[in-house]
């Protein structure tokens, strides 16, 4: 949508004005030169898609796309302007089609396209909502112990790692926080092992005696569990020192949650990349993190 509000679509108008050989005719119609608003609204095939639609688009007159554009959001309801952005995606998809592959989708299939990519979309709003709204749920009855978020962020370009852990009560209470960089980190794994190795000693040091762990690499928590990685690998040696740490705990568990959950950890962990040292919070959630705990 920001290409087409900018008119940097590849158009054949644009296209002739960057000097790229192309027919000029539009590929849809092949009647005039085609630019944003002959693609969406004046080309014959876009006219037909919208009438199928039954959206009163044409009430809106202008020759800017941007102004046409405006107008339709203030004209229409929240679900007609949906449909009017998935018919927009569609019809461009359509005429990608036409240029590519030579043959153009009954304007019917677009709508047909369109609604169901608005519906679609609907869905997955709808089920967002319904899980924001919902306590979490963790595997193996973790309601009765305090819950120990971590994760690791790794930079390829850069090779610098950094972590992030939030540790939780069990009725999902903000407890503490803390983030930092980690040295000597090669891969995303080992930032994850290190990582994990950091939330151990923090939770020993808070006099935390009964915890579960959860992150959202599950290869780390695999190796952990059946003690997979060679000793004798760098993230061997780290993880064998998680398992010595976590003996020491009363209770202490590494269970696996999708990212979504784990997203607290996650944002300290990317932030902690520009810190030069590490940083606690206790009691109080760091803004960063404040709209997920």
């Amino acid at each position: 949508m920001d290409l087409t509000l900018s008119d940097i679509l590849p158009a054949t108008i644009n296209l002739l004005t960057k000097r790229v050989e192309v027919d000029s005719a539009c590929p849809m119609c092949g009647l005039v030169h085609q630019d944003v608003m002959h693609t969406f609204i004046s080309c014959d095939y876009s006219r037909i898609v919208w009438t199928i639609t039954g959206l009163p688009v044409a009430n809106v007159v202008t020759h800017s796309f941007p102004l046409w554009l405006t107008g339709i959001f203030n004209m229409l309801t929240d679900e007609q302007c949906g449909l009017v952005v998935g018919v927009l995606y569609h019809v461009w998809a359509a005429r990608n089609m036409a240029v590519w592959e030579g043959a153009l989708p009954r304007p019917e299939q677009t709508w047909r396209r369109a609604a169901a990519t608005y519906q679609a979309y609907c869905q997955i709003h709808h089920r967002a909502q319904q899980q924001s709204h919902q306590p979490a749920s963790f595997p193996g009855g973790l309601e009765s112990r305090p819950r120990c978020f971590f994760d690791a962020s790794f930079n390829r370009h850069t090779a610098t790692a950094s972590y992030g852990v939030v540790l939780i009560a069990h009725d999902g209470a903000f407890l503490a926080a803390m983030n930092g960089r980690l040295t000597a980190s090669h891969s995303p794994l080992m930032a994850e092992a290190q990582a994990y190795k950091e939330a151990l000693s923090w939770l020993m040091a808070r006099g935390v005696t009964a915890v579960d762990l959860l992150t959202g690499c599950s290869e780390l928590r695999a190796i952990i569990v059946s003690g997979s990685a060679s000793v004798l690998s760098y993230v061997g040696v780290v993880t064998d020192q998680c398992r010595m740490s976590m003996s020491l705990f009363s209770h202490c568990s590494l269970n696996f949650v999708s990212r979504t959950l784990n997203l607290h950890a996650h944002t300290l962990a990317s932030l902690a990349i520009s810190q030069d040292n590490s940083m606690y919070w206790d009691s109080i959630p760091p803004d960063s993190i404040a709209m997920f705990v």
